[in-house]
């Protein structure tokens, strides 16, 4: 009986801790927030997610992935040395959170980058924009360039550390499209998830810096939420409490900012309901872009065709809702018929269900060759090919050209050498008959042998011939 009674108990506070739908949303503190799907950028839960609002420490969010870009593109290391400056290390306040990094301190990228995301320290934070732009002053400028390329467009930042500034600004919308940026960069979600880190002795400080995570979340404690993997929080006395956190559960992987909580632990509370309404309303659905994909997009530069744009296969993910089956999910491909030239190219994936609602729009990756031949006008496309092109005949078709020219040839030569030999024998016979040429003897005509006149006959020859005996025939013989 008491195993029935603690099993029943057992699944009572398992129910009661299942995670909600955003139909049952308790109360939500912070004053704005989002829930984005890491892998599509869907936003599956918000409220004022473009309201501009004081970011204060989430920035380093930015600021971390930023320098791990510039150490990428410049094939640096983590163990490259960076030299604190004075102005890194005194241009923010002392009462502000450091770790008391000081004038000429040597320091490594990956100790400025943990004690920048773990203990949020500002002056690790100076350091990143003194490596990666060269100065402080010129740092705000990459930010404000990326948030840009990202389209971030309710934010703007003047330092690296989210020193309040009222000029520096962002939304909860524009922090979670810059944390999906900064999660496809190599190595940061090693700093983002990480929960302590041991700053090592360097030149100016003799002992070592131990930092430890503020994040409860991520942590063993009241708050900590299950399948948390990174996270960052900050405070000012104008941004009051914010808050990034990324959580993960059978595959789907969510961001959620919450902005401007009044009390230090509701944060973590509006989040923890947040993310735990969107894991019950859906669940990730991969999708192979090969069976959408149709062939090779041509590009004009007018009338001539000038390359083609290939849309590459992938796996690409989103949120589906657990309402919508994924037999009933339909693909779209948007992309025109064909691009011009200079014209942007962002072919897209959408999905609808099956009234056609849609469930999310994904950019496809694509690639872009150029026309292997010289580009001809589309309405000489059809015209018998110039003069210039391959020659069109076969072997056997050349051959027979050539025999026919062959016989031409001769036919030619003969009725030259014919018409030469005629005119000779016509200028041989006047010559002759001119007397300019001594016949040779044999060939000179001989004159006719004339026979005797009748009349002048020999008696002798004419009586033998009266005396020669006749033949005769008898009567009624012949024929």
């Amino acid at each position: 009986m008491k195993r029935f009674f603690g099993l029943l108990m057992a699944l009572t506070i398992a129910a009661g801790s299942s995670a909600v739908s955003a139909a049952e949303l308790p109360a939500i503190h912070s004053e704005t927030y989002v829930v984005m799907d890491a892998a599509s950028g869907q936003v599956l839960l918000e409220r004022g997610a473009h309201n501009r609002m004081y970011p204060a420490s989430i920035t380093k969010i930015l600021t971390s992935a930023l320098a791990l870009e510039h150490l990428r593109e410049t094939g640096g290391s983590l163990d490259d040395k960076h030299t604190m400056t004075y102005e890194a290390t005194h241009s923010i306040d002392r009462g502000s959170t450091h770790i008391a990094l000081t004038e000429e301190e040597v320091v490594t990228v990956r100790d400025l980058l943990y004690t920048t995301m773990i203990e949020s320290a500002n002056d690790s934070a100076n350091g990143l924009a003194e490596y990666t732009a060269g100065t402080l002053d010129a740092f705000p400028e990459l930010m404000n360039r990326k948030a840009a390329e990202l389209g971030a467009v309710d934010s703007h930042f003047v330092n690296s550390s989210g020193l309040h500034d009222p000029e520096h600004y962002t939304s909860a919308y524009d922090m979670a499209l810059i944390t999906k940026w900064a999660l496809g960069i190599d190595g940061f979600r090693d700093v983002f998830g990480a929960t302590e880190y041991t700053v090592p002795v360097t030149n100016k400080q003799p002992k070592e810096r131990n930092v430890g995570t503020h994040h409860h979340m991520l942590v063993e404690s009241k708050y900590y939420y299950e399948g948390t993997t990174g996270g960052k929080l900050g405070w000012t006395p104008e941004a009051r409490h914010t808050l990034v956190t990324l959580a993960e559960r059978n595959g789907l992987e969510l961001i959620c900012v919450v902005m401007r909580s009044t009390s230090q632990y509701e944060k973590y509370e509006d989040a923890a309901a947040l993310l735990d309404a969107c894991f019950a309303d859906y669940s990730s659905c991969e999708i192979q872009t090969a069976q959408y994909a149709r062939e090779a997009i041509p590009v004009y530069d007018g009338e001539a065709r000038v390359g083609e744009v290939s849309i590459l296969s992938e796996t690409l993910a989103f949120a589906r809702p657990a309402t919508v089956a994924k037999a009933d999910i339909k693909g779209e491909l948007i992309a025109p018929e064909r691009y011009e030239k200079g014209a942007e190219i962002a072919p897209k994936l959408r999905f609808t269900d099956r009234e056609g609602r849609q469930l999310a729009e994904l950019p496809l990756a694509w690639e872009y060759q150029e026309a292997p031949l010289p580009a001809v006008p589309a309405a000489a496309q059809t015209e018998e090919p110039s003069s210039a092109s391959t020659f069109p005949l076969s072997p056997l078709e050349i051959a027979l050209v050539v025999f026919a020219l062959l016989i031409g040839a001769l036919f030619l030569i003969r009725e030259r050498n014919l018409r030469k030999r005629r005119k000779q024998r016509k200028e041989r016979a006047a010559r002759l008959a001119a007397g300019v040429i001594d016949v040779a003897p044999e060939f000179q005509r001989r004159p006719e042998r004339r026979l005797p006149a009748p009349a002048q006959q020999s008696t002798a020859s004419r009586r033998q011939r009266e005396n020669s005996p006749r033949r005769r025939y008898p009567r009624g013989r012949g024929g």
